[in-house]
C-alpha cells in the first residue's frame, strides 16, 4: 500500500483519476492509494482509448501527468536496454508540449532572478513565447547593444511540482517491491535507481546555470571549427532560473525542403553532423545527448548550429577502449572475447547462461556481419543488440545507452536529410577519426604518461594495502568465506596425507630404533637383540616399499 502524505493527496488523485482513464485500474488497485483508491470512480474507457496500443496509453497518462512525467519518459526513450521497442517507440514521441504561463508573470521571475527589470536590458521583447517546454518558456528579444537573443525563464512552482511528483514516484516504487516480494516475483530492473538517475539529470535540468556550462564547453570545443557554431551565452544575466543565449538565425534540420529550396548539399550537411559528433564522443568524452532535427541549425551550407545544451552524455577513455575492443571482436567474429570483455565492464549477470549466450551472440554477429554495409540500418542492429540485452538482463552504464539513443538519432536525423545516408558514411568516418585521433604524437604522449602513473599509483598503493592485510592478520580480522568445495575429495586427500605421514613416522621411528640397536656395544653378547636389528630393517624396508607404491599411486591417480 502507498503511504500517502496529506500534501500529496490531491497529487496522489489526478494520478489515480488518469491511471483509471486510460485503463490501468488495476495499478490503483494493486497499489491501493492509502484511502484514495476507493474515492476514485472506476468508469468505462470510451473505445477510442479502447483501441489504443499499450505503447500510446503509456505516452497519453505521462503527456496528461504533466513535466516530471514527460521528462522521465524522454529519459526512459533512451533504454532500449530496459524497455520494449513498442513503448520505446510511443513515448520517443513525448515533447514538451504544454500551455504557456502568463508573460507578466514570467517578467517578474525575470526580474526577481537577474536583479534588473526586462525594460532596463532589452531594448525589444516579444511578449508572445515563442515556446512552452516543461520546465520553461522561450521568449525572444534584443539586448540595448542590438544583439538579437533568446531567454529561457522557468516554469512558476515548478521545482515543488517536480520534488513532489518524485517523491510520489518513489512511494509508489517501493509498493510495487513489496508487492512483487509478496507474489514472488522477481522486478529484473531497478525501478528506485532509474527514478534516482532521472531525478539526478532534472536537479540539473532545472537550474540553467548546468545548460549554460554546457553551451561554454561546446563553445570553446568547437571555437576553431567553421563546420559547427555554438551560441553565446551571456553570463551575465543567467541565473539558476533564467537563461540568455544568443538567438540563431538560420534553419531548423528538419526543414528539408527550406535546405533544398537554398541549394544547399543535405549530404554534405549531414556528414559535418557525422563529423562533430564523433569529435564530441573522441576528442573530448562529451556530447550533445539530444541531437533531434529540432535542436540542431543549419546556418551556412557549410556550417551547423547546436542549441539546447540541457541533456549531455559523457563518455571515459576507457569505456572508450572497452567498445573499440568489442568492435575489433565482432570484425574477428571472436564471441569468447566479447563475453570476456563484457564481463571485464562488470555488466553480465552473475547466474546467465553462457552457452545460450554464446549462441545468441554467434546468430548476432553472423547475421548481420556479411550484409552489404548500405543496406544495414543502424535502427534494426541497436534493437537487436538491445533486445539481446533485456533478453540476457546485461546492465550496460548509462553513458553508453545515451550514446546508442544518440547514434540511433543522428542516423534518423541523417537520414531525414539525405535518403542515402548509411552506417558506411558513419563508419568510415569514426575508424578515420578513431585513428587519426589515437595516432596523433600528443594523445600518445599524454597516454603513454596515463599509464606510468598509473603504474607507479599502483607501485604506491600495493604496499599499503598489504600493511593492512597484515594489520588484519594480526588481528585475526580475516575471515575467508569458501563455497562449493568439493568437501569428500578434500577429506579422501587429508587422509591419504596422514597415511603417508603415519607411514614415514614408523618409517623413521624403525630406522633409527634399528640403527641404534646395531651400535649397540652388547650385540654381540646376545642373538636377540642382532635378530631384533635385522627385523627392523627389514620391516622398515616393507614400510618403505609400500610407501613408495602409495605415493606414486596418488599421483598417478591426481594426473588421471
Amino acid at each position: 500500500m502507498v503511504i500517502v502524505s496529506y500534501k500529496n493527496l490531491k497529487r496522489y488523485k489526478e494520478i489515480g483519476l488518469v491511471l483509471v482513464k486510460y485503463g490501468f485500474t488495476f495499478i490503483v488497485e494493486k497499489l491501493n492509494m492509502e484511502s484514495v483508491a476507493y474515492k476514485i470512480p472506476i468508469t468505462n474507457p470510451p473505445e477510442e482509448i479502447k483501441n489504443m496500443s499499450t505503447g500510446e496509453k503509456i505516452r497519453s497518462v505521462i503527456e496528461e501527468l504533466g513535466p516530471t512525467y514527460v521528462k522521465l519518459g524522454q529519459i526512459l526513450s533512451t533504454r532500449k536496454d530496459l524497455l520494449d521497442p513498442e513503448i520505446i517507440e510511443e513515448i520517443s514521441k513525448l515533447r514538451d508540449n504544454v500551455e504557456p504561463f502568463n508573460t507578466d508573470e514570467a517578467k517578474e521571475i525575470f526580474k526577481k532572478e537577474v536583479g534588473l527589470s526586462v525594460e532596463q536590458i532589452f531594448e525589444e521583447f516579444k511578449d508572445t513565447p515563442m515556446a512552452a517546454a516543461s520546465i520553461g518558456q522561450v521568449y525572444e528579444a534584443k539586448l540595448k547593444h542590438g544583439e538579437e537573443v533568446i531567454i529561457k525563464i522557468q516554469r512558476p512552482n515548478i521545482e515543488q511540482t517536480i520534488n513532489s511528483d518524485i517523491e510520489i514516484l518513489k512511494s509508489m516504487i517501493v509498493s510495487i517491491n513489496d508487492l512483487s516480494k509478496d507474489k514472488k516475483r522477481n522486478i529484473d530492473i531497478d525501478l528506485i535507481k532509474i527514478v534516482e538517475e532521472f531525478h539526478t539529470q532534472l536537479i540539473r535540468e532545472l537550474d540553467y546555470n548546468f545548460e549554460a556550462i554546457n553551451a561554454m564547453k561546446f563553445r570553446k570545443m568547437f571555437e576553431e571549427s567553421k563546420e559547427v557554431y555554438i551560441p553565446k551565452i551571456y553570463s551575465e544575466y543567467t541565473t539558476k532560473r533564467v537563461l540568455v543565449m544568443e538567438k540563431i538565425i538560420g534553419i531548423k534540420l528538419s526543414d528539408v525542403e527550406a535546405i533544398n529550396d537554398l541549394g544547399w548539399d543535405t549530404e554534405n550537411i549531414s556528414q559535418i553532423g557525422v563529423r562533430s559528433l564523433f569529435k564530441q564522443v573522441l576528442d573530448y568524452g562529451f556530447f550533445h545527448a539530444d541531437p533531434h532535427p529540432g535542436n540542431i541549425f543549419v546556418v551556412s551550407r557549410d556550417c551547423i548550429s547546436y542549441i539546447d545544451f540541457g541533456m549531455i552524455g559523457i563518455v571515459d577513455n576507457k569505456t572508450l577502449n572497452f567498445l573499440n575492443g568489442i568492435a575489433i571482436a565482432i570484425a574477428q567474429k571472436n564471441v569468447d572475447k566479447i563475453i570476456y570483455l563484457l564481463t571485464e565492464m562488470d555488466v553480465l549477470n552473475p547466474n546467465i547462461d553462457n552457452n545460450a549466450l554464446r549462441q545468441d551472440l554467434l546468430y548476432l554477429i553472423h547475421y548481420y556481419y556479411d550484409v552489404p554495409i548500405d543496406k544495414i540500418n543502424v535502427s534494426d542492429i541497436l534493437n537487436e543488440v538491445f533486445r539481446f540485452l533485456r533478453k540476457y538482463k546485461v546492465c550496460i552504464p548509462t553513458q553508453l545507452a545515451t550514446l546508442a539513443k544518440t547514434v540511433i538519432t543522428l542516423e534518423g536525423t541523417g537520414r531525414q536529410l539525405n535518403p542515402n545516408f548509411s552506417i558506411k558514411t558513419a563508419g568510415e568516418e569514426f575508424i578515420k577519426h578513431y585513428y587519426k585521433n589515437k595516432l596523433d604524437p600528443k594523445n600518445i604522449l599524454l597516454n603513454s604518461k596515463d599509464n606510468v602513473e598509473e603504474v607507479l599509483l599502483d607501485l604506491k598503493t600495493i604496499p599499503k594495502q598489504l600493511k593492512v592485510i597484515l594489520k588484519n592478520l594480526e588481528k585475526n580480522n580475516i575471515k575467508i568465506q569458501i563455497e562449493d568445495l568439493k568437501f569428500t575429495t578434500l577429506e579422501k586427500c587429508i587422509g591419504d596425507l596422514a597415511t603417508q605421514l603415519s607411514l614415514s613416522l614408523v618409517l623413521a621411528s624403525m630406522v633409527v630404533g634399528s640403527s641404534l640397536i646395531i651400535a649397540s656395544p652388547n650385540i654381540n653378547d646376545n642373538i636377540w637383540i642382532s635378530l631384533m636389528a635385522g627385523a627392523g630393517f627389514f620391516i622398515s624396508f616393507i614400510i618403505g616399499i609400500l610407501l613408495v607404491i602409495k605415493i606414486f599411486r596418488s599421483q598417478y591417480k591426481n594426473r588421471g
